[in-house]
């Protein structure tokens, strides 16, 4: 048995570690107060030095018992139970390391960050081991694939006397670690649980930094800046450390700096709300913006965030939208069409503006209050009301008619547009319409049209007139079965008499030449192609005798003299005769058998008159095996491209024409006239024409100088393939510019499917791309086109230019085309330029551009090196 003395001694351990659990409470306890914040929050570092002084008072205290009995021996050996028992309570990890790095103590919550250690983690273990098993078992996401640098590094800041860090877990935690040496040269930490922070973080990060609106924060006493977004960068142009080293003034414009200041101040900048405010981007710009934003903490200070919406753009529209409604009067007065508007239900005049009281040659208060029947009269209202119940009705949104009308000017043409503007709910407001007098642009049209389909010498119908009536002329005939015969006529020896008597004296007798053939065959019956060559129909059923005669009456009339200047010159003629529908089935075919006997008579006996005669036609033979050839030709190189200059009025070069040359293995150069239209009957022009368009971008996009370069496209091309297509991805292929090419069309091509070709004309300009009408005035042309497709570029033809100074036509023509294309505002180029003489009356006429011999002839590009690679030296004149 105990004595008393024994079984009082046995009692004290007990009542020391009561005592001892309990003064590691209270001052655990105490320490935690005094690390806590007034807004709740635990001051770590100060936590940290808790923990430690709470664990070297208990350890001294403790030792301070007397060792040598037992209970005294199982209290020491405890006091890590005991402290651990009251850390416990917290919500933090808390782990202590002696001064040789081995843990002597830790919480529960400790454990619960580390699960990897339960079961392994025993106080003695170091430091390093209980990291290394926590990279084993890949705890440590940072660490993946870096094991050892990441363990060295982590080693280095745990002897650190006071580290802080955060560690990325495997369970998707994130850990704040916080360590300070201990007196000892122990290690005290403690472990916070800061996922939820790190979302939270994330989230306002991911709303600050990506948000499409500019953001900022600011010092509310520094006003400098503490962080921006990436809008805010891209809308205002400074960087980030620009943004680091200003204040939020900084981007106020210096005249409003103070005002600024004070605004701020008095919180007036910090409210949301309508009020605009002028900022300054980095490139100098000012812009309107609208600023939102609110007061908040940042690291214990107050600061503002900020978002401000660019409101340049609206405010713009907004004082446009002002400025519009105050001049709205002004430009319905000043504008150079007839405005007028009408009530949808009574159907009287309610505006006319100044144009329109020019027009109608009356004072808009005789107008306004008044109908059209009680101004114009019953049928001009009648027209006009009916186009109006249409758009009343809904079905159209707008109509154009053209309507003749009696003014006090005498009586004019007007084109009027009407349209209805709507109420919201869709009830008719007003009817609203725009009248133009078009009078004189009609006759100047039907001047330029019938221009365009006659010859300017002789006020013949030319070659395209000629088409069109061997057409009509066919489709008639093959509905009644007629016959009819075709001369072509061609003047002897024509160029010897141009060069002994001039182009003056040639001239004058072209004119009597096609005077006399016109007074043998009738009015419309007589056609000049060009140069010295007639064409003749003869509409007598009896053929080919009837062609006989008519070319035998020809010749008879021309057996007289033609006096020029006092001067007698006789002149002789010859002709070749085919008939429909013996001869050729198409205009194309009988002009070409008619010249093909024409050629027998000009090669053998000049002065004859020859009826066509299919076998013994060696021309139509040797004209089929060269359209053979041809189709040799592309695959074999024979093709090549040739270049001709552009040039503005005063010389300067700003590109080129692309030309294609054929060189036949045995006959040598074929002339461009001989081989594109057998291409165009075979199709393969198609094949040829994407060559050419290839061949002249890859040459063009390898010139130092960004020159222009011009390619005709051929009317078959409309009609195969995709040609918007083709052109892109030879823009593509070769890498040239689409503003540097300019594609060139003919009259005719427009004659095909107008809405179709249009289209693809547009597909092809909206690429960039550049489209000039060539030929302009010998076709089909006619005011229509130029409305309906907005041409880049008008080229007169040659025969006109070829015609200055030598025909009063030519040069009314020449006026009318550059007066129209400068109305229109398109650039204008004339081609064909051989003389000064020319040159000099373009010049006063003010046509900008020019081609021709007397810039250069066609030729490979490198006889134009020089000028590809020295523009500034590019003049020629």
């Amino acid at each position: 048995m105990m004595s008393d003395r024994e079984s009082d001694t046995r009692q004290e351990p007990g009542l020391g570690e009561k005592a001892g659990s309990q003064r590691a409470t209270e001052l655990l306890a105490h320490q935690l107060s005094e690390a806590t914040r007034a807004n709740g929050e635990v001051d770590l570092p100060a936590l940290l030095e808790a923990i430690g002084s709470t664990y070297e008072n208990l350890a001294t205290e403790l030792g301070r018992i007397d060792g040598r009995t037992d209970a005294l021996s199982v209290e020491k050996t405890d006091k890590n139970a005991l402290v651990t028992l009251a850390l416990d309570t917290v919500s933090e990890g808390i782990a202590v390391f002696d001064a040789d790095d081995r843990i002597v103590l830790w919480n529960q919550r400790y454990l619960e960050f580390y699960p990897e250690l339960e079961g392994f983690l025993v106080e003695g273990r170091s430091f390093e081991t209980m990291l290394r098993l926590g990279l084993e078992r890949g705890a440590y996401v940072d660490a993946r694939g870096r094991e050892e640098e990441w363990l060295k590094a982590r080693l280095e800041r745990h002897a650190l006397p006071n580290s802080i860090e955060e560690q990325h877990r495997a369970d998707g935690r994130w850990i704040r670690v916080e360590e300070r040496r201990m007196a000892d040269g122990g290690r005290v930490g403690i472990r916070v649980d800061i996922s939820e922070f790190k979302r939270r973080e994330a989230a306002s990060r991911l709303l600050f930094e990506d948000s499409p609106v500019p953001m900022y924060l600011f010092d509310s006493e520094t006003l400098r800046f503490l962080a921006v977004n990436r809008a805010t960068v891209s809308r205002y142009g400074y960087t980030v450390h620009q943004f680091m080293n200003m204040s939020v003034l900084d981007m106020r414009p210096e005249r409003l700096r103070a005002e600024a200041l004070v605004a701020i101040r008095n919180g007036v900048d910090t409210q949301s709300g309508n009020q605009l405010f002028r900022h300054l981007k980095a490139d100098g710009t000012e812009i309107d913006v609208e600023v939102f934003s609110r007061k908040q903490l940042h690291n214990g200070r107050q600061a503002v965030l900020v978002t401000a919406i660019d409101v340049t753009e609206r405010k713009r529209a907004s004082d446009e939208l002002e400025a519009t409604r105050e001049f709205l009067d002004t430009i319905i007065e000043n504008v150079p069409a007839a405005l007028f508007a009408k009530d949808p239900v009574s159907r009287k005049y309610i505006l006319l503006n100044r144009a329109g009281e020019l027009l109608f040659g009356c004072m808009r208060e005789d107008f306004i209050g008044k109908s059209a029947r009680q101004i114009f009269g019953e049928r001009v209202a009648i027209a006009a009301e009916a186009e109006e119940d249409e758009l009343l009705s809904g079905g159209v949104k707008q109509l154009t008619a053209s309507e003749t009308v009696s003014t006090p000017n005498g009586t004019r043409l007007l084109t009027i547009t009407r349209m209805v503007v709507r109420n919201p709910d869709g009830s008719p407001r007003f009817i609203v319409g725009v009248t133009m007098d078009v009078t004189e642009k009609r006759r100047a049209e039907e001047q330029i049209a019938y221009l365009s389909q006659h010859d300017a010498l002789t006020g013949l119908p030319n070659r395209e007139a000629m088409m069109v009536r061997l057409a009509d002329g066919i489709f008639a005939a093959t509905a009644t079965q007629a016959r009819f015969g075709l001369l072509s006529v061609d003047i002897d020896r024509f160029k010897t008499l141009n060069d002994l008597y001039g182009h003056a004296v040639a001239d004058k007798v072209l004119k009597e030449a096609a005077r006399r053939l016109v007074d043998i065959a009738g009015d419309g019956l007589v056609f000049r192609p060009g140069g010295d060559e007639f064409v003749m129909i003869s509409n007598d059923p009896d053929q080919p005798n009837a062609s006989r005669r008519l070319a035998a009456l020809a010749q008879s009339v021309f057996s007289k003299d033609i006096v020029v200047d006092d001067k007698s010159i006789r002149i002789g003629i010859s002709i070749g005769v085919a008939t429909y529908p013996h001869d050729g089935d198409s205009g194309s075919l009988l002009l070409a058998n008619a010249g093909a006997a024409l050629y027998h008579v000009k090669s053998e006996a000049r002065g004859q008159v020859r009826v066509y005669e299919s076998k013994a036609d060696q021309v139509i033979r040797d004209r089929w095996v060269l359209q053979a050839d041809l189709g040799h030709a592309l695959r074999n190189g024979e093709l090549s491209l040739h270049f001709q200059p552009q040039a503005e009025i005063n010389g300067r070069i700003f590109g080129f024409e692309a030309l294609m040359r054929w060189t036949h293995p045995t006959r040598g150069p074929i002339s461009p006239e001989k081989f594109i239209p057998l291409a165009e009957e075979s199709n393969l022009i198609l094949d040829m024409s994407e060559w050419v368009l290839e061949e002249a971008c890859r040459t063009a996009a390898g010139w130092t100088h960004p020159l222009t370069v011009a390619v005709n496209l051929s009317p078959i091309q409309f009609q195969h393939g995709e040609l918007p297509r083709l052109i892109q991805q030879t823009l593509i292929d070769t890498g040239l510019p689409p503003s540097r090419l300019e594609l060139e069309i003919t009259e005719g091509i427009l004659l095909g499917d107008f809405a179709h070709i249009v289209g693809m004309l547009r597909r092809i300009k909206a690429m960039g791309v550049r489209i000039a009408m060539d030929d302009f005035g010998t076709g089909y042309s006619s005011l229509s086109y130029l409305q309906a497709f907005p041409f880049d570029k008008i080229k007169i033809d040659k025969s006109f230019v070829q015609s200055i100074g030598r025909t009063e036509q030519a040069t009314t023509i020449i006026r009318a085309v550059i007066g129209l294309c400068r109305g229109l505002g398109i650039p204008v180029i004339a081609e064909g330029v051989e003389t000064e003489e020319q040159r000099s009356f373009l010049a006063q006429e003010h046509c900008p551009e020019i081609q021709g011999y007397i810039i250069g002839r066609p030729a490979p590009i490198q006889v134009y090196d020089k000028i590809v690679d020295t523009l500034a030296s590019a003049r020629t004149l």
